[in-house]
């Protein structure tokens, strides 16, 4: 790629001359003590951390920000109940994709599950069901699930203390982690560990000793609140640490990235957030490409490319979620005329088109692609006896498809789906094949 940013060690390997090593260290120096660089006054085998500012970091960091004030308009033209969809399919991929990285077995079903518990005890409508004396069992990954709610509350702060990543590190993991890698130290790991690659070779080792672990964490903590540095940096420096660091056995892939998304949240919106684990996911070579290269001592502690990696990674996050938010504006603007037309040709209750409305809003925006009769009686603030009549008069024109019949829940029909997709009637569909098949009639 033309005028693509080298590290210290590319360019080490593309010196052929005698000076080579002379060169290295000359450009190592003259890049960690730049007026542009960023130094983190961290210091480790590689050497101290710092990370340069070359023009792709500026013009990279720039178009980040100018998709984000593209993202929040959007997003806030989103209606407010059908942010909560969206958030919480958002929760649910990024779990998934979270957990199938680090090799998790995790199902959608769970995952969802898994978030409805954690947003009910959030609002105090959790209700303790008993068998035998015993508290009901809470879901798997509910902790996780309520751990990535919070990223929704404006005051949710990355963790201040050593304790704080601890108990991060315990609702994230801990219920996931078999008895023999869990942490044995007062709060972290007591042994050294090694990271295998996929051929079995160790290509990482933790850093040693929980004194040690414990001091580089406090580094990480103040790295984040950093006012020397943009945020955007300071954050994916402080992920490279905590990975660097390996203060767990297992688990820490999950924890970083969520103690990632806390840190970012302070900068990027949350739908952004929220869509950066799976395009970890799909990129996921590249991200363990990135640490690698980084731990490559010849770079002698430069982040720089790291960095870039990492930005170049929530660019893609932002580019696909425009696409996809425009996708479902676009849709939503539809569905609102649609349910005009409707209301006039079949001449629906004013309450009826508001049902109607919100089932293709969910259609649009939601997990499930269906509503309760429960959720369209709170929607029309009624009771669930006076909302029934309204989703009666909508299955008796044929608009709606009732998935469950106790507890009652019911999904748009074919025919509003594909008018909402821009598909002609299916009945329209095989007219059109039948008289294809029948060819010319002679006269």
């Amino acid at each position: 790629m033309a005028g693509e940013y080298k590290t210290l060690a590319r360019l080490f390997h593309a010196d052929r001359s005698h000076d080579a090593f002379i060169n290295h260290n000359r450009l190592a120096t003259s890049r960690l003590e730049a007026d542009s660089t960023f130094r983190t006054g961290i210091r480790t085998p590689l050497g101290e951390l710092f990370i340069a500012m070359p023009r792709q970091m500026s013009i990279t960091i720039e178009r980040i920000l100018v998709d984000e004030r593209t993202i929040s308009r959007m997003w806030h033209d989103i209606p407010g109940v059908m942010r909560w969809d969206y958030i919480r399919h958002g929760i649910s991929e990024e779990l998934l994709a979270t957990n199938t990285m680090e090799g998790v077995r995790s199902t959608r079903k769970e995952v969802e599950a898994a978030i409805d518990a954690a947003r009910k005890t959030d609002t105090g409508t959790a209700t303790v069901s008993k068998r035998h004396g015993n508290a009901a069992k809470k879901p798997r990954f509910m902790e996780f699930a309520k751990l990535y709610l919070g990223l929704s509350d404006t005051q949710a702060r990355f963790p201040q203390t050593l304790e704080a990543i601890r108990d991060i590190y315990d609702k994230v993991a801990l219920d996931e982690i078999p008895a023999d890698s869990k942490p044995d130290g007062e709060l972290f790991r007591l042994r050294d560990v090694g990271i295998l690659g996929p051929h079995g070779d160790c290509i990482h080792t933790g850093v040693s000793g929980e004194n040690r672990i414990s001091v580089m964490l406090s580094e990480m903590i103040n790295l984040v609140d950093s006012d020397t540095m943009p945020a955007l940096v300071s954050a994916i420096a402080a992920h490279f640490l905590f990975e660097y660091v390996h203060p767990f056995y297992d688990g820490n892939g999950r924890t970083g990235r969520y103690l990632l998304a806390l840190s970012l949240k302070r900068v990027l919106t949350l739908p952004t957030v929220l869509s950066l684990s799976r395009i970890i996911a799909e990129n996921k070579e590249a991200y363990y490409k990135a640490f690698t290269e980084t731990e490559d001592k010849l770079n002698c502690g430069e982040l720089t490319s790291f960095v870039l990696t990492i930005l170049r990674l929530i660019g893609v996050a932002q580019r696909e979620l425009i696409d996809e938010l425009g996708i479902k504006l676009d849709q939503l603007a539809k569905a609102k005329i649609q349910c005009g037309t409707m209301q006039d040709t079949f001449n629906l209750s004013r309450n009826a088109t508001t049902i109607l409305f919100q089932i293709m809003q969910e259609q649009l925006f939601g997990p499930r692609t269906t509503v309760s009769l429960e959720e369209a009686a709170n929607h029309l603030r009624l009771s669930k006896q006076s909302a029934r009549k309204y989703v009666a008069e909508l299955s008796r024109h044929h608009l709606i498809d009732f998935t469950h019949r106790r507890p009652l829940r019911c999904k748009a029909s074919e025919t509003v789906i594909r008018n909402l997709e821009g598909l002609p009637p299916r009945s329209a569909v095989k007219e059109s094949a039948t008289a294809q098949s029948a060819g010319p009639r002679s006269a």
